[in-house]
């Protein structure tokens, strides 16, 4: 230290000069490096986890032995996470290449002490020892104090408030909104810009206050300029809610485009003109940010701020905080007024958006279009490349409609319109639904002008809900909420009141059935409602009375009185219809003449529309178009004319007749009489046109038809009316042609989809008859065998071709005793008709032989008394039919089933009783070889005899199986339909403990087979000698017999056979009995006249035995009409109590025979 003596100072100046304080002593040179960690992360991972990582792996860094091993001992966990760290280098001196991951910094780390021995120009000054000149000399210059520590801290928390301002603005200029919004980045690299300005301003004057402070001068002026910048816009409050209103701008701008996630954001305007003017775009909706350009206040008053500091103008009064909190709060990102707006503006967005999600050439998108004029946001829509409108109104949902009434076929409605968006509807497109169509429902657009809707072409009893959505020109809105489910009523309105008769103190009116019914709906009565016409129709009360036919009186009515007249339909559970328009009608005066029977008359043209002419001449002949009935392979015919209506109100006939009769042309004049054809009138109408090649002798109707005529408007009776056509009996084609009609009319009878119910079944006679001939009463026995007796009072007799007064067939009927109802006189109740004059000519013919339609210019014949008598009796038929009480088919169906019982009984009997008789007679022939055994034995030991044997033949079935039972050799089921899989057991045959119910041993399903063939029986005649029938008959037995014994033993089952056939015959005779109890003709025999048939039979076929077989039938008969005298009280002869005393013997001696000690 001897240079730095006294008189050895070398530039003294410096000491003279005052200009140093301090001499350089020594210098300790080195290196600084500085190794920065960072990665990125997901909003989804933990910013507290990973600086805990990274904490974790840097603790371990020092660890490195310094011999240079740049190795840790890390897990892989903790080496997976090390490598998503990025590293920065910082430091006194430049590498060769900078470490980027931690794997490079650990090297560079481990290597950076030899760096500096094998290069010390790396090396730079770290510490620096100081010696005060005033030891050395007196006259040099010395700190003379220290700066307050206050304010260096105040100082350094300025310098750090604005590094950390610019350290947040670099981050928040990273944030994915800043890169999507270049509005948000710009103004946060002007705020940093304007910072890093000031900093320099900043330090630059504490730069030229500091060594005056530290050379003894006062620290006023550091104090007034830190209380400056305290006071100025860059106060660290002021910045900090700066950086605030722009993280909360991010933050809301963020959760906004989250909301709207799936919508595409544009972020340039380049990019939105691309899909504004792409030609697939009719429309382009687009949601707008408004306010992200907008200038901040606070950002010019930094900018003011250091333009007065530059020009020196800077002062110390304070920067407005009020006011900068004022503006604050203006912000549209924290107004909860706009956020809420932003909000609603975004539901209606996303809204609109799901509900046209289906449409084409309509786009949606987000961008930022700075609008002073609009704050935060808009929607923005586009027409083919043009802006409409920057601050277009989407409609909101509209309210639910509300149901102001229902008819059977339409809906009055109200909308309720949007609350929103209401200037931008052009109108409402209304949508329904049926119940149970859950995936179908229509649409139906509505003028904007009116909310108030009618949707029509409804069906009626539907349930149907409704919704409405707005439509506007881009597109429609959400749906509203549906309504409940509504029905509309049952059916239409029935046709209005009509008058028929008024008197002083009765109105009497008609009125048409409903048009529209619903479907499963019936109608089933009607409300007739009346009022008085009074100014004062409001309060006035409607009087009600029911009915279930279309014919009504209003009684108790005022004279001269006019009166509203309306009708409903009622439809049971279903409802009832709306109410017909209201008819006024005026009672008649006391003293006025009465008027009666006013109809508005017949008006059958308009069923022309329903009908195809099929006839055409001067008189027009149309037939009826109808429908017919979906009835797949049955034995009849069903049509239908008209829809069904009304329910339970439905009258049935069923017409009858032999050939020729007529029936066919009196349905067709029914119908005539229906529609209200008038005589005078040039057409003529058929239900019935069968054009066939058929003669006259043969049945013009070929199966069994149904024709249901439907009550509808115009018809002159009031029901619906169900006429079934049969074809004629007793024609050319023989009995075996009548037995097949029977049996089509049974099917039809008892087929479900025929009828339930009969009102009056029609015999159509003709009335020239004197007297019904043989063929004619087998007609009448055929039908009426068919029926239950409760129909007797539903039989009537339609008599045709009846031009006199006189009626010849109503005497034959009633001399015939015939079932039918009857009137006081004790004739058939009959309707009389002249079926020719309906379709006479009704004009005078015309001289021309043109076939013009117009016969205008020809002459009305004036209207026939046959046609007033036709017609009138007519509807005297049908008044009478409405009277007459409907008889349900059960007992007619129960007939027909003991009927089919009965022929499968008889069928099952005959060949058994066949087969009992032939084994009578062989067993007779046997009986009697043996009992001249002797005497034929002594004429010729090798005698040979001739007896008839029973033989048992097999006859194979073309299809199908029969069941055949092994011990009886009999066939017990014929046509056996039982699947080949199924047990034996269960065939039809068998009961329920598995015996057969047929064959004569009732013997066990076991004994059974199922077979391709049936066995049938004929007898044969053999010779045999004595000596081999006794052989075969013990070889039979298995056992030596005597002839005795043999003898004894044929008695035995002889007589088991004779019981057997008579139990036969009383089975078959019983069920005749039962028929007689139920039938309405049942044609039932005794047993004896069921003998009777057995034996005509026998003669008419003449098979093998049957001599033998008659013989005993009449031996059989003989004594059943014994035992029915017994049975019946009678006395008998002589002679028949020997034979039944015989008998009697014969059994007991053959029980006695056949018990089990004498046959031990």
């Amino acid at each position: 230290m001897d240079h730095l003596g006294p008189g050895n100072v070398k530039h003294s100046n410096v000491i003279t000069e005052g200009s140093a304080t301090h001499v350089v002593t020594a210098i300790l040179y080195g290196a600084q490096a500085f190794f920065v960690f960072d990665r990125e992360f997901s909003t989804s991972e933990s910013y507290q986890d990973i600086q805990g990582n990274l904490q974790a792996v840097i603790k371990k860094i020092p660890c490195i032995s310094i011999e240079g091993q740049a190795s840790l001992k890390m897990s892989e966990e903790e080496k997976s996470e090390a490598n998503r760290f990025n590293c920065t280098f910082h430091g006194d001196f430049a590498l060769k290449k900078n470490p980027v991951t931690f794997e490079d910094a650990i090297k560079v780390y481990a290597d950076l002490p030899s760096m500096l021995e094998d290069n010390r120009d790396h090396a730079v000054p770290m510490n620096v020892w100081l010696y005060p000149l005033r030891n050395l000399d007196s006259a040099a210059a010395q700190l003379v104090r220290q700066i307050n520590v206050s304010l260096v801290r105040r100082t350094q928390r300025i310098l750090d408030g604005l590094d950390n301002t610019d350290i947040i603005c670099q981050d928040m200029m990273k944030e994915d909104m800043a890169i999507k919004f270049p509005e948000i980045k710009a103004k946060l690299t002007k705020f940093r810009d304007l910072c890093l300005e000031y900093k320099l301003v900043f330090q630059k004057g504490l730069g030229n206050i500091l060594p005056k402070i530290r050379g003894g001068g006062m620290e006023e002026e550091l104090i007034e300029m830190l209380t400056s910048k305290e006071r100025s816009p860059f106060q660290n409050d002021l910045m900090s809610a700066y950086l605030d209103d722009r993280a909360r701008e991010i933050n809301v701008v963020s959760s906004y485009l989250h909301i709207m996630k799936e919508v595409q954001v544009v972020y340039s305007s380049s990019e939105l003109d691309g899909i504004v003017l792409d030609q697939a775009n009719n429309y382009v909706v687009c949601f707008a940010f408004s306010s992200l350009r907008d200038k901040d206040d606070f950002e010019l008053d930094l900018e003011k701020y250091l333009q007065e500091d530059f020009k020196g103008d800077s002062s110390l009064i304070p920067y407005d905080l009020n006011a900068a909190k004022k503006s604050a709060a203006e912000k549209w990102f924290r107004s909860g007024k706009v956020t809420a707006q932003t909000r609603q503006t975004i539901q209606l967005f996303l809204d609109f958006k799901e509900s046209n999600k289906e449409r084409e050439n309509l786009a949606f998108c987000i961008a930022s279009i700075p609008n002073k004029l609009i704050t935060a946001c808009s929607i923005h829509i586009y027409e083919r490349g043009i802006l409409l409108n920057s601050q277009y109104e989407l409609p909101s949902k509209p309210g639910v409609p509300i149901i102001k009434s229902l008819e059977h076929d339409c809906v009055h409605l109200q909308i309720i319109s949007s609350q929103l968006g209401v200037n931008s509807v052009a109108s409402y497109q209304v949508l329904y639904q049926a119940k149970g169509t859950d995936t179908e429902w229509t649409e139906i657009n509505t003028d904007a002008i009116t909310n108030q809707v009618t949707i029509r072409r409804l069906l009626p009893y539907k349930e149907y809900r409704f919704s409405c959505r707005a439509v506007c020109k881009p597109g429609v809105s959400l749906c509203s909420d549906w309504t409940e489910y509504y029905r509309t009523s049952p059916c239409s309105p029935p046709g209005p009141p009509t008058e028929k008769c008024i008197d002083s103190q009765s109105i009497r009116v008609n009125w048409d059935i409903p048009t529209v019914i619903g479907v499963d709906v019936a109608v089933i009565g009607y409300v007739v409602e009346f009022r008085t016409n009074t100014m004062d129709e409001d309060n006035t009360l409607w009087h009600t009375t029911k009915t279930t036919t279309r014919d009504c009186t209003l009684e108790g009515l005022q004279a001269n009185t006019s009166y509203s007249i309306r009708v409903s339909a009622t439809c049971g559970e279903a409802g009832k219809s709306l109410p017909s328009p209201e008819t006024m009608l005026t009672t008649i005066g006391v003293s006025d003449v009465i008027k009666r029977n006013q109809s508005t008359g017949a008006n059958s043209e308009k069923f022309i529309k329903q009908s195809t002419r099929v006839v055409k001449d001067s008189l027009l002949i149309y037939r009826l178009n109808l429908e017919k009935k979906l009835v797949i392979k049955e034995s009849f015919d069903q049509y239908t004319f008209g829809r069904k209506v009304e329910q339970g109100n439905n009258k049935v006939i069923l017409l009858l007749g032999a050939t020729g009769a007529g029936k066919t042309t009196l349905v067709n004049v029914m119908i005539n009489a229906i529609l209200g054809v008038k005589w005078e009138e040039g057409h003529r109408f058929k239900l019935i046109h069968e054009v066939t090649n058929r003669s006259q002798a043969e049945s013009q109707t070929v199966i069994v038809t149904s024709y249901e005529l439907y009550n509808q408007p115009g018809f002159q009776i009031p029901y619906s009316l169900t006429i079934i056509d049969t074809p004629g009996f007793g024609d050319t084609r023989g009995m075996a042609y009548d037995e097949q009609l029977t049996q089509m009319l049974k099917d039809f009878l008892c087929n479900p989809l025929g009828i339930d119910h009969i009102d009056a079944v029609c015999f159509v006679v003709q009335a020239a008859l004197v007297r019904l001939s043989p063929s004619q009463r087998y007609i009448f026995d055929s039908i009426l065998s068919i029926f239950g007796k409760d129909v007797a009072e539903n039989i009537l007799m339609l008599v045709t071709f009846a031009d006199g007064k006189d009626i010849p067939v109503l005497e034959a009927i009633k001399a015939a005793d015939l079932p039918c109802k009857k009137n006081k006189k004790g004739f058939p109740t009959h309707f009389k008709f002249s079926n020719a004059i309906v379709f006479e000519n009704n004009v005078t013919e015309s001289s021309s032989e043109d076939d013009d339609e117009d016969n205008d210019g020809d002459d009305k014949i004036d209207c026939p008394q046959q046609w007033r008598s036709t017609f009138k009796e007519i509807k005297k038929f049908f008044k009478a039919l409405e009277s007459i009480e409907s008889k349900d088919l059960t007992l007619t169906k129960k007939v027909l089933e003991e009927r089919e019982l009965l022929k499968k009984t008889m069928t099952r009997l005959i060949p058994q009783i066949t087969a009992g008789l032939s084994k009578l007679s062989e067993i007779k022939s046997l009986k009697a070889c043996l009992e001249n055994e002797q005497e034929n034995m002594k004429l010729n030991e090798s005698f040979e005899t001739e007896i008839k044997v029973l033989m048992v033949k097999r006859s194979k079935l073309s299809e199908g199986f029969a069941t055949n039972c092994k011990v009886c050799n009999f066939t017990c089921h014929t046509s056996c339909f039982l699947p080949n899989e199924d047990d034996i057991k269960s065939c039809a045959v068998m009961n329920k403990d598995g015996n057969c119910i047929v064959c004569p041993g009732k013997c066990s399903f076991s004994d059974h087979d199922r077979e391709k063939a049936v066995l049938t029986y004929e007898t044969k005649t053999e010779k045999k000698t004595i000596q081999e029938l006794k052989d075969n008959f013990m070889k039979a037995y298995g056992k030596f017999m005597s002839t005795k014994d043999i003898l004894d033993k044929l008695d035995v089952e002889f007589q088991l056979i004779e019981d057997a056939l008579m139990n036969l015959i009383k089975q078959s005779s019983d069920c005749l009995k039962r028929l007689n109890e139920i039938a309405l003709n049942p044609n039932s025999l005794s047993t004896m006249e069921y003998m009777e048939i057995l034996i005509r039979t026998e003669e008419d076929q003449r098979t093998p035995g049957f001599e033998d077989r008659i013989v005993g039938l009449k031996k059989m008969k003989e004594e059943s009409e014994i035992l029915d005298k017994i049975a019946r009280g009678e006395d008998i002869l002589p002679k028949e109590k020997k034979f039944m005393k015989d008998k009697e013997e014969r059994r007991q001696a053959v029980l006695k025979k056949s018990s089990p000690a004498n046959v031990a």
